[in-house]
């Protein structure tokens, strides 16, 4: 009877240990592994020189911010099928092996910004990522894209693409992107936006392209941007923009156009006539030429101020020249301005001779590809069902970025509007875009397991208590016989 007993103890043991054993996967050294909310491996700022191998392969999150890894290989997240959120910004990378991200058909948030040694990315970097629908890849030192490098990402909402040297965009960059709803362009070296480059962003809701070197923006540029309503383009180079370019834009509400070095001639007359219907909110556009409305704002003249044009070329040259923009940058002379005078300013008696030339630059001279206007992908791109309300909810994507940034009236109404952004993925921590992060710091230090416990009151304590209970009195009665 008591071998029986003793039996029994042994038995009821060994149960009672292994669903404790089998639930806890290994942690890897100097991380802290937690189940809630869910499954999570936290690296962040611990000096890591290589990406962890021993990472449990269901972890749905990895923060591994803030080291000092200088590559992401092809066998690093493997065995993380599970993955929905990996933070790998404030790093040293600077190669990602192709295949890297392979397999991870969950992710839905990939932040590899402010890792300033990257400069440039496979064409294939983000292939298979369908669920993705947060990108970050600021403060990278870009100096260009590949050709359909976001191709496939038909899920995505935010881009951040701010504070490189991309000095152009491919043609058809963000063809498949038809429910971006953030696009972060500011901060970069770009000077001409094309009539294929943000081609496929039919539900684009904001885009920032401030601060760039833009002084040429193609008639049609804006001509998928039916739903955008807020556009920042201050602080370019542009001295033209006509009505036609703005028109297609009929859900805008915010827009800022100031920091630029506008010609109030006859060519201004088309933006001024589009002012004029426009019942957004809008910056100041300040008059550089000619000498007498320098300083006056564009959309406050009479229609008479707009006759004619600027006496002579020197006279426009030595105007813009001479004025410095607030951002410190001068004008190139790469602007359409050197190209003649236009037409508007010629005799009536001049004018039949270009009745049938293009008073724009030829688009091929700064095309970098051509795509046939029957392409399938738009076929496809348009077929693509937009997301729910309640599907954007539950991806619970957070505010990224402080968007008031412009100067010019109307910011408190825009600081309102600009911040109606979804909730944070984690809790108490930060992304690489949080304005709140100080860069090489990090919000929380990696916890011991007892604190992580202790804060996270979880299923799991209160099971584990009930089996040390279970096992205390196995012990006495096992003692007993």
């Amino acid at each position: 009877m008591k071998t029986a007993v003793l039996e029994g103890c042994r038995l009821l043991l060994l149960a009672l240990w292994l669903p404790s054993a089998s639930g806890t996967e290994g942690c890897p050294a100097m991380c802290v592994c937690y189940s809630e909310p869910r499954l999570s491996v936290a690296c962040q700022q611990q000096g890591l020189l290589s990406i962890p191998t021993d990472i449990p392969g269901q972890s749905q999150r990895i923060f591994l911010q803030n080291n000092r890894l200088t590559a992401v290989r092809s066998t690093s997240f493997s065995s993380c099928r599970n993955l929905t959120v990996l933070w790998l910004y404030s790093n040293n990378i600077s190669h990602i092996e192709a295949g890297a991200f392979y397999g991870l058909g969950r992710l839905e948030e990939l932040d590899i910004g402010d890792n300033g040694n990257l400069r440039n990315i496979s064409p294939t970097a983000f292939r298979g990522l369908s669920r993705l629908h947060t990108l970050h890849l600021h403060r990278c030192g870009l100096s260009e894209l590949p050709v359909g490098v976001f191709r496939g990402l038909f899920s995505l909402q935010y881009l951040y693409l701010h504070d490189n040297n991309l000095l152009t965009l491919h043609d058809e960059t963000f063809l498949d992107l038809a429910n971006l709803s953030y696009l972060f362009l500011h901060n970069n070296k770009i000077k001409t936006v094309s009539d294929r480059m943000l081609r496929g962003l039919v539900n684009l809701d904001r885009l920032l392209f401030h601060q760039n070197h833009v002084n040429f923006v193609h008639p049609r540029a804006f001509h998928d941007l039916g739903k955008l309503t807020t556009l920042f383009l201050f602080h370019n180079n542009l001295t033209v923009l006509t009505g036609e370019t703005m028109e297609p834009m009929v859900s805008l509400q915010y827009l800022r156009l100031n920091g630029n070095q506008w010609i109030c001639d006859c060519r201004a007359r088309t933006l001024w006539e589009w002012f004029k219907r426009f019942k957004g909110s809008s910056s100041e556009l300040e008059c550089h030429v000619p000498a007498a409305l320098a300083g006056k704002d564009l959309k406050r003249l009479r229609s008479s101020d707009l006759e004619g044009c600027v006496d002579n070329a020197h006279q426009t040259r030595t105007s813009i020249v001479g004025t410095k923009m607030r951002s410190g940058k001068y004008p190139t002379i790469e602007t359409p301005l050197w190209g003649g005078t236009p037409r508007c300013c010629l005799p009536d008696s001049d004018k039949s001779s270009i009745i049938s030339s293009k008073s724009l630059p030829d688009p091929s001279s700064y095309n970098s590809r051509q795509i046939t206007n029957s392409s399938p992908k738009e076929k496809e791109n348009i077929a693509k069902t937009k997301f729910s309300e309640a599907d954007q909810m539950e991806n619970g994507t957070r505010n990224k970025q402080n968007l008031n940034d412009g100067p010019g009236p109307g910011n408190s109404n825009l600081n309102q509007s600009l911040g109606k952004v979804k909730p944070d993925l984690t809790d108490g921590m930060e992304s690489s875009t949080d304005p709140s992060r100080k860069k090489k710091k990090c919000s929380k230090k990696v916890r011991s397991d007892a604190q992580c416990l202790k804060s996270n009151g979880s299923p799991t304590r209160a099971l584990d208590i009930l089996v040390l209970s279970v096992l205390w009195l196995s012990l006495t009665i096992c003692w007993t016989w």
